[in-house]
C-alpha cells in the first residue's frame, strides 16, 4: 500500500520475462479515494514493436489474493498506421488539381476560347 495526496494505492510489482529474459517491469494499481468513497484502477501498459500488454487489477478477495487481468494486442498499433496511411492517401488525392471536383479547367487555346451561349 502506497498513499498518494488524496487516495491509498495498492500496488502489484510484476516482470515479464520472454524465454526466461526480463524484458519489463509493469506497476498496474487500485486506488481508493478516501473523500468520495470510490475506487478506480490504473492500468500498465508496455509496448513491444506493434503489440502491447495490458495489466489491471480487479477485486480483492478476503483471502488477501488479487485477481489479475492480462490483455495481449498483438499487432494493435497497426491500427494507428493504418489511419495515418488513409491520410496521407486522402492529401495525396487532393494535390492533383485536375481530379478535384468542381475546379475549372484552364483552356488550351485561350483566343480559341468561345463563351458559353
Amino acid at each position: 500500500m502506497r498513499a498518494g495526496p488524496n487516495y491509498q494505492e495498492q500496488v502489484v510489482t510484476m516482470e515479464v520475462r520472454s524465454n526466461g529474459t526480463l524484458v519489463g517491469i509493469m506497476e498496474p494499481a487500485k486506488r481508493a479515494y478516501a473523500a468520495r468513497g470510490m475506487g478506480a484502477s490504473q492500468a500498465a501498459l508496455m509496448s513491444r514493436g506493434f503489440s502491447q500488454l495490458y495489466l489491471a487489477l480487479g477485486d480483492s478477495n478476503p483471502d488477501r489474493t488479487t485477481t489479475i487481468r492480462a490483455y495481449y494486442k498483438p499487432m494493435v498499433l497497426l491500427i494507428w498506421i493504418g489511419g495515418l496511411v488513409m491520410a496521407l492517401g486522402g492529401a495525396l488525392s487532393l494535390s492533383d488539381r485536375r481530379l478535384r471536383v468542381g475546379s475549372p479547367k484552364l483552356a488550351k487555346n485561350r483566343e480559341a476560347a468561345q463563351p458559353a451561349n
